[in-house]
């Protein structure tokens, strides 16, 4: 016989799930508003220090107008070694195309020998017409993501404007179990510490990987050092996007599968090391996540939000986490989900 204790958990576990999956819905569909305003506080909890320091030696616009260039500044330069790397590299397989419509003809023979692949169901996926399609349909993309960054810097100089009015706020609304001023500084330290990890990590990650591709001859090894140093920022799936396009180009350009395995085992080596025994080091136990909810999370918001929101995933799960930690009656989710202890 079920207790009217059980149906009452068993009704909460189901409501609970339910506002979730509307959450995740309502997300999804109004990503529009919703990326740029979460990628917008996502800068601005990192890029306060600059304009706290700022404001303490100069007029408080001044110091307003010198933080939005250095950030602006900074996503410029993102923007910029991303659509030059991919440039690059997309450029010399342009000017080989027949070579790289050679070993995908080859390989999808060799698939097909194997019974991997269907005859037919990949044979015009190089055709010119295709490829004009994969082309324009990048185009648009990349005009989305142009309006997304503009939305967001947008969103970025209202919420500078209005970081210390909402901390005070906040502070009024404290209660006896937790702060919600002293959770906005929690996060924003740990966005900071996450980013500045993340950083050092994508640095070592580039520059082994240009070094790595001309000790082995690759072509173009500063694009991809460029590139690795861009997409590192994405856990997990980043570097999968160098890897794989890094091994067809060996493929292309060498004929050998012996150089597109040591393509493949040179740079994944590379990014393990440095994502799984370097970047821990350095975060110390500061925003320890667990490797699964890392990968989770990447997954998750990317799922809702594309490619912006694998790049905050982390730091948007980093949030919740820590929103968790500063109330007693959520505490356990946090300790449940983080990293490994530090011994």
């Amino acid at each position: 016989m079920t207790t009217p204790v059980a149906k009452t958990s068993g009704g909460n576990v189901a409501l609970t799930l339910c506002a979730v999956i509307l959450l995740a819905t309502a997300l999804h569909l109004a990503r529009v508003v919703f990326e740029p305003v979460a990628f917008a506080l996502f800068l601005v909890a990192l890029v306060w220090p600059l304009q706290r320091t700022l404001s303490s030696k100069l007029p408080k616009g001044l110091a307003l107008i010198i933080t939005i260039l250095a950030t602006f500044a900074v996503l410029t330069v993102f923007a910029l070694g991303a659509a030059w790397s991919a440039g690059q590299i997309g450029g010399w397989a342009m000017a080989n195309f027949g070579r790289v419509q050679a070993v995908y003809v080859d390989a999808t023979v060799w698939l097909e020998a194997q019974g991997l692949l269907v005859d037919g169901v990949t044979s015009n996926r190089l055709a010119p017409a295709t490829v004009m399609s994969v082309l324009q349909t990048l185009a648009a993309r990349l005009s989305d993501t142009t309006g997304f960054i503009m939305l967001a810097f947008v969103f970025v100089v209202l919420g500078l404007l209005e970081v210390e009015p909402i901390a005070a706020r906040l502070r009024k609304l404290a209660g006896d179990d937790w702060s919600p001023a002293e959770a906005g500084a929690s996060i924003a330290k740990k966005f900071q510490t996450y980013m500045r990890v993340r950083g050092v990590a994508s640095v070592l990650t580039g520059t082994f990987t240009a070094l790595f591709a001309y000790a082995i001859g690759l072509q173009l090894p500063l694009a991809w050092g460029v590139l690795a140093f861009i997409l590192n920022f994405i856990p997990f799936i980043g570097p999968l996007i160098v890897v794989v396009p890094a091994m067809i180009f060996a493929a292309v350009q060498f004929g050998s599968w012996q150089m597109v395995l040591l393509v493949a085992a040179g740079m994944t080596a590379i990014q393990f090391v440095i994502g799984s025994y370097l970047e821990p080091i350095m975060a110390g136990t500061a925003v320890s996540v667990s490797p699964f909810l890392v990968l989770l999370s990447v997954f998750l918001w990317g799922f809702l939000w594309g490619i912006p929101g694998a790049f905050i995933g982390v730091p948007m799960t980093i949030a919740i986490l820590t929103v968790c930690e500063q109330r007693p009656s959520t505490r356990w989710i946090a300790d449940l989900l983080a990293g490994p202890e530090k011994k």
